[in-house]
């Protein structure tokens, strides 16, 4: 009974000391402001959560229709929610909750005002379980403690979960990893590994990735450096983690394989950037907004009697290592995947420093007032080495002498104040420091407070202000052991102000989610209350359910999760590979804005529109470049709807089979009219002759204020290009199509591009988002003449073709096309009936082509195919066709029998574990 009543105290002490780490933001979420982030956290975070809330609730797990074009879920969206177990935990409280009328029906505000709560829960969680880690490292309870709270409370944990929530779930896993690794080194028990690898892996295939490389730089440091005595032998552990790492793999398959299909499938270019080995990225004791080491662990390293014990070598050794590899751009890059580097992994540098500062609070029965003294010294020489170095420093070095002489002199007085056991020495020199503390801490809250940028002589102060508080109280601990419990509140008070401090300093001033309030998620910028009364409106109008809508709301391509309809846009670092390069490569398709992890717009190209059965456009009633054929349907205040006149149906029958490789060299247009008129099939065996290509038209050229010579594009106005006059002019009803190749000279420059009315931005080239695609076809409204234009500077400009659009083809199509009788697609499940195909026909839908798809027409199963590009066919038989197509995820099933295959496994191997040790024991 005393245990659980301790259990249940340590999980109160954890969610106080996690609540009052989230002070700042619990204050924004009284003044209805919240713990997101003002782009990806809007953008992704609370519409993928919503989106998936009510998919699972729902009992559809497995596909979106309204995530872009459409999109499998437990695959596509593996890297943010769709697998975590957190939140799957979470739905689970959030609909119990629900269904007993205790909470309102989750939407996007709700998951807004509940993401404060949910991370408190979180941290709560990490401290309990980086403790446990730690007690049975043999730490005493308040060291552990210490450590966890090293370990959790640091600014990466806030800013992940902030900007990316779901990279916070990380900070669960690695503890549980390292203790199944130190339960083999120790026990040789290997089913705590293979939990914690089954459920890591199970939970987010990209963080498993990290932090199984941060286990194996673990276990590497850890053979060499036997913590306990009558450790296992290295053969025993080798086997143990091999088999225990694999049998959780395997039980992981289930959620990691499509996981992994999907991100193999995904289309994002090659870093093309040279990546240094090393270089300096920010100040890790004074500015870093992934990693600031604790001035406590400071002083320790320099408390060298700590070193005699090997727990403390160990993970000061860790913190080094990680050190190192954080100053290393390519490592960083090989954390994320080797590809662009990104600084995610850090958080293991926290739990090293969280280790050491356990160790070292073990032993500070081994220290004496003279080691706190060196130590300090050396621990201020750190910190002021640190900001002389720092390149971004814009205090002058005469000045951080001064701060540093000072601070090395009020140590010193309280050093010698604690040997006299002079209280009111200590008591007046802390008076002091405190005093410099708070002004400094007034000067940077005042600095930010007016936008000020220069920040760092006040909160330069303020750090070592707090070091050498820190100090203090470790001279005083080394001096009395019993003072050591001060120390420790005042480290985890420290840390818990410094925490808040990053909230409000980095997260909610710099980073800009004082932005993200219950006015802009209900207001017209985020989910505009007159777009949803179209999209009702358009429910109503629309003659079937498998329509779709062109809409996004300013730059945030997931709109349609938020505002619940079928759209074309989407917003995922992991996006259908097939559907990208339709978009970018296949089609040339420019969505105003270059990017990769995003589609959008069909460039108000009407043939496009028609074959994906977007036959809706919501855009400004006055706006210049509405698609050709679409007229205007509906009107609220400031948007209007624009229909389709040329629709064609869901479900196509096409006897005609045009090669892909045949057209690969061919103009776009003539792709479309291919897709139009037949379907486009890769490598088909019998493909028929391709349609006309249509005429390119010829031009003269005129340059405004620019000159362009070969390829060569020079604008020397603040805007300028070149006009393309037609020889003849065109009829009013044509749209133009312009290709060409548009490359930049100076790459570090982004530009915006403009085509008459069409308006699109190009990245620059270190840009992290750019596609390196160059290649770009454009439709306008007919015109005699095209104007290119872009802002001053050198570009490359080749390739210049210009096509006429009369869509006789498109109409032609319209004309003839024979509509489907049914077609409704709900999520996992498409169901259509077709009257009249001829034997040999293709029945082809504008479903994104997914090997997940199983067919059946008639009752028979059927191949599915990839068609036009990144779409589906199916062989139709001859008359009446009834269309059924269901989607699972890729190798679902046989992920699912290897899951239970490797489940039992795991289960036979642990109980031969026991058998072996009780027989050991016996």
């Amino acid at each position: 009974m005393r245990k659980v009543l301790f259990c249940i105290l340590f999980l109160a002490v954890c969610l106080i000391v996690s609540t009052l780490s989230h002070i700042t933001y619990l204050y924004e979420w009284t003044q209805g402001r919240f713990m997101v982030g003002n782009n990806d956290g809007l953008s992704q975070m609370l519409p993928f959560k919503n989106h998936l809330y009510h998919q699972y609730t729902s009992g559809e797990f497995f596909y979106s229709t309204q995530l872009g074009l459409g999109s499998g879920t437990l695959g596509w969206l593996s890297y943010y929610f769709a697998t975590s177990i957190l939140f799957i935990l979470t739905i689970c409280v959030f609909y119990a909750l629900e269904s007993l009328g205790i909470i309102p029906e989750p939407d996007i505000l709700f998951w807004g005002q509940a993401a404060v709560f949910i991370s408190i829960i979180r941290l709560a969680a990490v401290l309990a379980i980086a403790s446990a880690v730690f007690r049975f490292m043999k730490f005493g309870p308040i060291p552990a403690f210490l450590g966890a709270c090293v370990y959790g409370i640091s600014g990466m944990y806030f800013s992940h979960t902030t900007y990316w929530e779901f990279f916070a779930d990380a900070y669960l896993w690695l503890p549980l990893l390292l203790f199944g690794v130190e339960k083999i080194f120790r026990e040789q028990r290997s089913g705590w590994f293979l939990f914690a690898v089954a459920l890591s892996m199970f939970d987010n295939f990209y963080f498993a990735y990290i932090n199984l490389l941060l286990t194996a730089i673990y276990i590497l440091l850890r053979l060499f450096m036997p913590l306990g005595k009558n450790e296992v032998s290295k053969s025993i552990i080798f086997k143990q983690l091999l088999i225990a790492g694999l049998a959780g793999a395997g039980i992981s398959s289930i959620s990691f394989v499509p996981a992994a299909y999907s991100f193999l499938n995904n289309y994002r270019p090659p870093y093309a950037h040279e990546i240094s080995w090393f270089e300096w990225i920010d100040n890790i004791l004074f500015t870093s907004s992934y990693l600031v080491l604790p001035a406590i662990f400071v002083l320790m390293a320099f408390a060298f009697p700590l070193y005699k014990s090997v727990r403390f070598r160990f993970f000061s050794l860790l913190v080094l290592v990680g050190v190192v590899l954080h100053y290393s751009p390519v490592m960083a890059s090989a954390f994320n995947g080797f590809s662009a580097p990104q600084y995610r992994w850090e958080y293991f540098i926290s739990f090293a420093a969280g280790g050491a500062v356990a160790a070292g609070f073990s032993k500070l029965e081994q220290l004496n007032i003279k080691h706190a003294a060196i130590a300090g010294v050396f621990g201020l020489a750190a910190y002021f080495s640190f900001a002389v170095i720092d390149p971004a420093r814009d205090v002058s070095i005469p000045f951080l002498v001064a701060v540093f002489g000072f601070a090395l002199s009020i140590f010193f007085l309280y050093t010698r104040a604690v040997q006299k056991n002079s209280m009111k020495g200590q008591l007046l020199v802390l008076i002091i420091i405190l005093l410099v503390i708070l002004g400094s801490g007034y000067q940077f809250i005042q600095a930010i407070a007016e936008n000020q940028l220069d920040v760092r002589l006040p909160l330069y102060i303020g750090v070592i202000g707090v070091a050498i508080v820190t100090f203090m109280l470790f001279s005083r601990a080394a001096k009395d052991n019993g003072k050591a419990s001060q120390l420790a509140l005042f480290v985890v008070l420290a840390l818990i102000l410094a925490a808040n401090g990053f909230q409000y300093v980095v997260l909610v001033t710099s980073g800009n989610t004082h932005k993200v309030s219950e006015e802009l998620i209900t207001g017209q910028d985020y989910d505009d209350p007159e777009i949803v009364d179209l999209l009702a409106e358009i429910e109503e109008r629309a003659s079937d359910s498998v329509y779709r809508v062109e809409w996004m709301e300013s730059q945030r391509n997931n709109t349609p999760l938020v505002q619940n309809f079928r759209g074309l846009s989407a917003y995922s670092s992991i996006l259908n590979g097939e559907v990208v390069h339709f978009y970018l490569t296949d089609l040339e398709i420019d969505m105003a804005r270059e990017s990769v992890s995003r589609i959008t717009t069909l460039g108000k190209r009407t043939n496009l529109h028609s074959l994906l059965k977007a036959d809706y456009v919501i855009l400004r009633p006055n706006n210049e470049n509405v698609p050709a054929g679409f007229e205007q349907v509906l009107a609220g205040e400031n948007f209007a709807v624009f229909e389709n006149r040329y629709r064609l149906p869901f479900v196509r029958a096409a006897s005609l089979v045009y090669s892909e490789q045949e057209l690969d060299q061919k103009p776009i247009l003539l792709r479309e009219h291919a897709m139009l008129k037949g379907v486009v099939l890769n490598n088909p065996e019998a493909p028929a002759p391709l349609p006309p290509a249509p005429e390119k038209l010829k031009y003269s050229i005129q340059e405004d204020n620019a000159s362009f010579e070969g390829k060569i594009l020079d604008v020397t106005g603040d805007s300028g290009g070149l006009d393309l006059i037609l020889d003849k002019p065109l009829p009013a009803a044509s749209d133009l199509y312009v290709s060409f190749q548009l490359t930049n000279k100076k790459p570090d420059n982004g530009f915006t591009l403009q085509v008459n009315p069409y308006k699109t931005s190009r990245k620059w080239s270190g840009s992290v988002y750019k596609t390196y695609i160059d290649d770009l076809t454009i439709r306008i409204p007919a015109d005699n003449t095209i104007r290119i234009r872009v802002p001053r500077g050198v570009y490359e400009l080749a390739e210049l073709e210009v096509y006429e659009e009369p869509y006789e083809v498109l109409r032609q199509e319209v004309e003839e096309a024979s509509q489907e009788t049914k077609a409704e697609w709900n999520g996992s499940r498409f169901y259509a009936e077709y009257p009249s195909a001829e034997e040999g026909d293709f029945l082809v839908m504008p479903i994104p082509y997914e090997i997940g798809w199983s067919a059946k027409v008639n009752g028979k199963s059927k191949k599915i195919l990839e068609a036009n590009y990144a779409f589906t066919a199916i062989a139709a038989e001859g008359g009446f066709n009834k269309i059924e197509l269901t989607y699972r995820p890729p190798y679902f099933y046989r992920s699912l029998f290897f899951s239970l295959l490797s489940l039992a496994f795991a289960f036979i191997c642990i109980r031969k574990e026991k058998r072996v040790k009780r027989h050991e024991t016996g």
